[in-house]
């Protein structure tokens, strides 16, 4: 397969097998979808351009076809900010998109919203490379690119972010900066009362979409339990590969844990809390993540965090309030940290478990407070809309 160059803007996937036509059935989904974008366009064309006055005038991606998709990780801050500068269609000034969760026909919109003489700002999160899709990852990265050149101004979730924006999509001269996802403090915090130092309560939680993330710490729980630790595992969050949930409990099962590992489904916002209130320590295992919003909450609600040392998680994690396992950097491959450094991890912050949880809560609360975040946006919004 001829792979394009990292900066080629791919329209198609690469690589997809030659047919000599279409079916009936994929030529009306094909028809359906480009007239409902062609609709979307003309809409947009009829709007009046931007009124001046007004102030700030917010859009987070609604749109005649509906809202921004539905609000799950990192996505969460647009609650903040919705709350903060309610939301304006048609008449909005000031366009704001996130990377990781755009709207329907998203490069249409920013690109119509300047013509009409709209702001966009990008909230830039992670792109795709090889290690989770492939030769397939400059088509994935296409859109991203034209958000990103289409942007007035970006928002970084974390250093890692930029740079890996700069490797794959295109590097950019507007203004930007870079803004750590947030938390809302009140919400996520301590529990009243410690728990019980014995068992040793561990929590994954996120939504997977590759096994090597719950194998990983599958295989440190074992570790664990073969030291004498008395250690429990929570799995919290949904699988989103082939015979996810199959996968898992064989894995449990080949390892005899399942006694000591509950799993539960995707938690809501209102469900978190709680769901990080019952565990000791957080163990994220996720190769490369950007800027995870888990590991935030996690330290809001008093956990120290056990990780990999890759992407963004040395922006996250300071040394006193968890520790991150060295795994190689590899963007072709995914990397679970080794579960035996993971558990070394986990009983050096079992060691000291008050210590390192209230150092995670000073430290969340001196960096990841949406108060912070929220001020930060409306100086990036007024340098915009003045």
């Amino acid at each position: 397969m001829t792979v394009p160059r990292d900066s080629e803007v791919v329209s198609t996937p690469p690589g997809l097998p030659a047919r000599m036509g279409y079916s009936a059935q994929e030529f009306l989904r094909s028809a359906y979808h480009w007239n409902r974008k062609r609709r979307f366009v003309e809409s947009l064309r009829k709007l009046p351009p931007v009124s001046s006055g007004g102030g700030i005038r917010l859009n987070c991606g609604g749109s005649p076809c509906g809202p921004a998709k539905p609000i799950i990780g990192g996505q969460v801050k647009l609650i903040h900010l919705r709350e903060e500068f309610p939301e304006h269609y048609p008449d909005f000034n000031l366009l704001y998109l996130v990377s990781s969760a755009p709207p329907t026909y998203a490069v249409e919109l920013a690109r119509e919203s300047k013509r009409r003489g709209c702001k966009v700002v990008l909230n830039q999160n992670g792109v795709a490379y090889r290690s989770w899709c492939g030769d397939y990852f400059p088509w994935f990265n296409a859109p991203l690119r034209e958000l990103l050149l289409l942007a007035d101004y970006v928002i970084y979730q974390s250093a890692f972010c930029k740079a890996y924006a700069d490797r794959y999509l295109s590097p950019t001269d507007v203004p930007s900066r870079i803004l750590l996802n947030p938390v809302d403090l009140e919400k996520f915090s301590p529990a009243e009362e410690p728990l019980p130092g014995v068992p040793l309560r561990l929590l994954a939680a996120g939504t997977s979409h590759h096994f090597y993330r719950v194998r990983s710490v599958l295989d440190c729980l074992a570790v664990l339990r073969t030291r004498g630790v008395p250690a429990e595992l929570t799995i919290a969050g949904a699988f989103y590969w082939k015979n996810g949930g199959h996968d898992v409990r064989a894995a449990i099962e080949e390892r005899k844990l399942a006694q000591w590992v509950k799993i539960l489904p995707a938690f809501t916002q209102e469900q978190a809390p709680a769901t990080y209130r019952s565990a000791h320590i957080l163990i994220h295992s996720k190769y490369k993540d950007p800027c995870p919003t888990v590991p935030i909450e996690a330290m809001a609600s008093g956990l120290p965090v056990v990780a990999s040392r890759s992407g963004g998680m040395p922006e996250l994690v300071p040394e006193n309030a968890g520790k991150l396992v060295v795994v190689p950097d590899d963007d072709n491959c995914d990397h679970a940290p080794d579960p035996v450094l993971m558990a070394d991890a986990v009983e050096l912050v079992a060691s000291d478990l008050a210590g390192y949880s209230s150092a995670a809560r000073r430290h969340a609360e001196s960096v990841f407070s949406k108060e912070t975040w929220l001020r930060a946006h409306r100086g990036v919004f007024e340098s915009l809309i003045p």
